[in-house]
C-alpha cells in the first residue's frame, strides 16, 4: 500500500486530496465519522426544507456537498480496511 492514497473525488488528473495510509486507526475513524456526520446533517437539512423557503440551487448544492463528504468518508474507511486486511 502506498503511503498517500488519492481520494476518488479528486478532479480528473489531479491528486490534490490524499489520505495518509499510515495514519492511526483512531485518526482514520474520526476523519470518516466527521465527514459522514456532516453529510447526514446536510441531508437532514434537505429533508426539512420546504418548497417555498429555499433557493432553486440549494438542492443541488446540498446534494453535491453530501456526495463529496460521503465519498471521502468511504475512501477513509477503505484505507482503514486495507490496514487491517
Amino acid at each position: 500500500m502506498t503511503h498517500y492514497i488519492p481520494q476518488t473525488d479528486n478532479p480528473v488528473g489531479s491528486t490534490v486530496l490524499l489520505i495518509d495510509s499510515l495514519a492511526s486507526a483512531p485518526a482514520l475513524l474520526a476523519c470518516a465519522e466527521q465527514r459522514i456526520q456532516a453529510a447526514k446533517n446536510l441531508l437532514r437539512c434537505l429533508a426539512l426544507m420546504s418548497a417555498r423557503s429555499h433557493d432553486p440551487h440549494d438542492l443541488s448544492a446540498v446534494c453535491e456537498a453530501s456526495s463529496l463528504l460521503l465519498q471521502q468518508g468511504c475512501d477513509v474507511l477503505q484505507v482503514l480496511a486495507l490496514q487491517h486486511a
